[in-house]
């Protein structure tokens, strides 16, 4: 009996590389009082950014002049219409040129036509690099090894 005991103790204790939290983890969900207390506290900016705009509804120096009365029609192409035509106009031009057939991109299976890009890199490329940096190591062959992890580039 003594032996079960013991051999639960070991089962107890956590493995030395076993994460320790600083509080208990539970998957209790916290008090009503809490939640309420967390939701009041959530509506406190919203409270406090409204009544700060109080201003805003301040009526107008007397000496101003009334604007003409703009109907709805007009402000709805103006604040909806001219964004939606900006919209349409920026996704044509987007999706013009593959709409148009002539521009096919990158095939699978063809040779890759571009340029190669060194980012970072020094502006004449590998050979500027080579020469920057002064003899190249050599694995035993006439060529130079370039690259990381046996990359030969």
């Amino acid at each position: 009996m003594a032996a079960r005991l013991r051999d639960r103790s070991l089962l107890a204790k956590p493995a030395p590389w076993a994460v320790r939290y600083p509080v208990r983890v539970t998957n209790h969900p916290p008090s009503l009082r809490v939640r309420r207390a967390a939701r009041a506290l959530a509506l406190v900016p919203a409270v406090v950014v409204t009544s700060a705009a109080g201003a805003a509804y301040a009526a107008p120096p007397e000496t101003w002049d009334n604007g003409p009365d703009v109907s709805t029609v007009y402000t709805l192409l103006v604040l909806g219409g001219i964004p939606l035509a900006l919209l349409l106009l920026i996704t044509l031009l987007v999706y013009l040129p593959s709409m148009t057939g002539r521009d096919k991109g990158y095939q699978p299976g063809q040779a890759w036509r571009g340029e190669a890009e060194w980012f970072g890199g020094p502006r004449g490329g590998l050979e500027a690099a080579d020469a920057q940096s002064g003899p190249a190591v050599t694995d035993g062959l006439s060529t130079p090894v370039r690259g990381g992890t046996s990359g030969r580039w």
